[in-house]
């Protein structure tokens, strides 16, 4: 565990440093987003949950009646208010809200870089390890589940799937984990493997 944890806190970005900029597939949405819109801010909190020898990734399913994204299963997090003082802020707002998990059971220790989403968020990721004796409540008009994934089975290689699907008349990669009928992608799956990414960088 001691050695996982080490290299976790190695992989990501320092508090001190912070994302700044377009996120990191900017790129590959310059024919999708309208540049003169301002992208939106927003911050989610990748939980790892810490339990003696065990390291699993929490995760949300989204309440089956939102407008947006419906059933997906995505990391708590949301839009920075102007109340919030900076990204960190934002995602331990939006996991106690949604999920009922508090601050005191919350360690930040850093951040992946910013993703663009398609729908014109820059989604700040909060890194941080959350205490496994942690409780739920749940808000049942946002989120419909809670669940873990064990750590391992994310870096798994064979775990990791790439697809080829036609988005907006153009040919996009995606990534995808599937675990016990629970499927991952989109912009959850992309930051893990931006994590992915960040962690075999340090081999």
């Amino acid at each position: 565990m001691s050695a996982a944890v080490d290299r976790l806190r190695r992989a990501v970005r320092s508090l001190s440093d912070p994302p700044y900029g377009a996120g990191w597939n900017a790129a590959d949405l310059a024919d999708v987003l309208d540049a003169s819109v301002p992208m939106r801010p927003a911050a989610v909190l990748v939980p790892f949950v810490r339990r003696d020898e065990e390291l699993s990734v929490l995760f949300t399913v989204r309440a089956g009646h939102l407008r947006h994204h419906a059933g997906q299963i995505s990391f708590p997090g949301g839009g920075i208010d102007a109340s919030d003082t900076d990204a960190i802020a934002a995602a331990l707002r939006e996991t106690e809200e949604e999920t009922g998990i508090g601050s005191a059971d919350i360690e930040p220790f850093g951040y992946l870089d910013a993703f663009d989403t398609v729908s014109g968020y820059r989604v700040m990721p909060v890194a941080a390890f959350v205490r496994g004796a942690y409780s739920l409540h749940m808000d049942a008009g946002e989120v419909d589940e809670v669940f873990e994934v064990p750590f391992d089975f994310l870096l798994h290689e064979a775990n990791l799937h790439h697809e080829q699907i036609l988005w907006q008349g153009r040919a996009r990669t995606i990534h995808a984990f599937e675990w016990e009928g629970r499927r991952i992608w989109g912009a959850t799956a992309a930051m893990l493997k931006n994590l992915i990414d960040r962690l075999e960088a340090l081999r």
